[in-house]
């Protein structure tokens, strides 16, 4: 296949704008990462499972992580106040 020349390409103003728009409504950033291949192949495969795009389903799972970050952080948090009350009443 021919390489089209840079000269003759065009720029859509207005389907950039239209592009960034949505983008800054959606609250999402574009951003570039390295990823595994093995990692990639298996994230496109159950994005084709479940019919989402991969990138939809990297976000979902990005989000996921966090929370249950999160949520752990937070566990561990209440368990390590609880351990503090119990040593106090030890002492005591």
């Amino acid at each position: 296949m021919k390489q089209p020349k840079i000269s003759n390409l065009t720029i859509d103003r207005k389907g950039t704008t239209t592009i960034r728009e949505r983008m800054a409504k959606n609250k999402k950033v574009k951003i570039t990462i390295n990823v595994d291949q093995d990692s990639l192949e298996s994230l496109r495969k159950l994005a084709g499972q479940s019919g989402a795009s991969y990138q939809k389903l990297l976000n979902q799972i990005l989000r996921e992580g966090l929370n249950g970050r999160s949520n752990a952080e937070s566990r561990l948090d209440r368990v390590e106040q609880e351990i503090a009350k119990l040593k106090k009443k030890l002492i005591a």
